[in-house]
């Protein structure tokens, strides 16, 4: 790990939250003295305030580790580069660090392990939730979704944007379980013409791409295999 570029970086964004050294160190419970030993790269926080320590400065623990802002694309990757940095940084001294990597190891592991929750639909990407009225056209707003059309049908099937401008469900799990209540005909069509296991968070995105597939079954069982389809472009958006 390079203490100097985190340090570094811990300054930038510390600055960008129009934070002083003495406001940080209050929320954190330390002195500014030891910001400042880490912002000169001196020194790195201690592993028990890490955490606090992003969420203020409104970072992740790999952006921490890394020293610099990632995309989304890079967060799997650079978490194993970090995972290499802890095993070499200061090697001559691992039976005293001993605990400190085993934490750190730890820390690591969950943040992997949350990027595989979201993508597969088990918790969800504060940075996908919804947080923006859909008007397409408008501001950052990808795409013409036309969410009046499925308001119409349930209120469970609200959409408004995420903090890209990407459509997504208000409520993304209410919006599936009223999808399984409703549209069983369709849900049930897709999983029968195409071999697949009943729907679930592991296997969404493949109903989502046989729904506008369907030859067989009732003019009703097709129209709701196609809306199947429609439903999962725009749930797809809340973890991806």
């Amino acid at each position: 790990m390079d203490q100097i570029k985190i340090g570094i970086f811990i300054a930038k964004v510390r600055k960008e939250q129009n934070l002083t050294q003495e406001e940080l160190a209050e929320k954190l419970g330390i002195t500014a003295k030891a910001i400042s030993k880490w912002e000169n790269g001196r020194g790195l926080p201690d592993v028990s305030i890490m955490k606090e320590l992003c969420d203020i400065l409104n970072i992740s623990l790999n952006e921490l580790f890394a020293g610099e802002r990632l995309k989304d694309n890079q967060i799997k990757k650079q978490a194993e580069i970090n995972l290499l940095d802890i095993l070499k940084f200061n090697k001559g001294h691992i039976k005293k660090y001993k605990l400190l990597f085993g934490i750190i190891l730890l820390i690591l592991t969950l943040v992997i392990s949350k990027v595989i929750l979201v993508k597969y639909g088990f918790i969800m990407d504060s940075n996908l939730k919804y947080t923006q009225i859909y008007i397409s056209n408008e501001g950052n707003i990808k795409g013409e979704v036309l969410v009046n059309d499925f308001g119409k049908i349930s209120i469970d099937f609200d959409i408004g944007a995420n903090k890209y401008g990407y459509a997504v469900f208000k409520n993304p799990n209410k919006a599936m379980k009223r999808l399984k209540k409703d549209y069983k005909k369709g849900i049930k069509l897709i999983q029968k013409e195409f071999h697949l296991l009943p729907l679930s968070n592991f296997n969404y995105k493949s109903y989502g791409i046989y729904g506008f597939q369907v030859t067989t079954g009732t003019k009703e069982e097709k129209e709701q295999a196609r809306f199947v389809s429609k439903f999962m472009d725009i749930y797809e958006n809340s973890f991806n």
